[in-house]
């Protein structure tokens, strides 16, 4: 698991790409936390979630999943360092991010997001061991949230989103709910992880 966290951190900090990503949501996120809290919120949250599952996804998209699995064949290691890895650098993203929310006043807002990030990055991680593909994982994230949880729901059902959104808020029953959707998705990855890889 260790093997695999820092090679996920290396890559991270290493590619270009995701330089530039991180940089961008940091400064993108010190922003929007001067004006709106909740913005910020959204902002690091979904943050989170999409590096998750770019991180996650890159591996079957260049083919490095066969050589990654060959280094540590137990996958659910594999899974485990992959979500210790983007909680990690969610967290970072969201605490750089969050300095305007904490000069604010909004003290109360930042521990709240910070508390609701970690979940987030596990659950992009898990959906992107299940889905494998990122641009389906993206389009259909974007349709559920738009569709179903604010259009049908009107962002009042607890379903995954919306309850990140109120967890991140301080409402606890809501952060439990997410933290409910969460443990359902790495189920479903935990199962995922063991599909054959010649397909992807």
């Amino acid at each position: 698991m260790t093997a695999v966290l820092r090679s996920e951190l290396l890559r991270a900090v290493t590619l270009r790409s995701s330089v530039v990503t991180l940089t961008v949501l940091v400064a993108t996120g010190l922003l929007f936390g001067t004006f709106e809290a909740g913005m910020w919120a959204l902002l690091v949250g979904l943050g989170a979630f999409g590096i998750g599952v770019v991180g996650t996804t890159q591996h079957f998209q260049h083919r490095t999943a066969v050589l990654l699995h060959l280094g540590q064949p137990r996958r659910l290691r594999v899974l485990t360092g992959q979500a210790a890895a983007y909680v990690l650098i969610g967290l970072a993203v969201a605490a750089l991010s969050g300095m305007t929310v904490l000069v604010g006043g909004k003290t109360d807002r930042y521990a709240s997001a910070l508390v609701a990030v970690p979940l987030m990055a596990v659950f992009g991680v898990a959906t992107a061991a299940v889905v494998r593909r990122t641009t389906w994982l993206f389009l259909g994230s974007a349709g559920w949230f738009i569709f179903v949880e604010g259009l049908l729901g009107r962002l009042k059902l607890p379903l995954p989103f919306t309850t990140f959104l109120d967890g991140s808020t301080g409402d606890a029953r809501a952060l439990a709910l997410f933290a409910g959707w969460t443990v359902l998705a790495l189920a479903a990855a935990a199962v995922a992880v063991h599909r054959d890889l010649t397909g992807d």
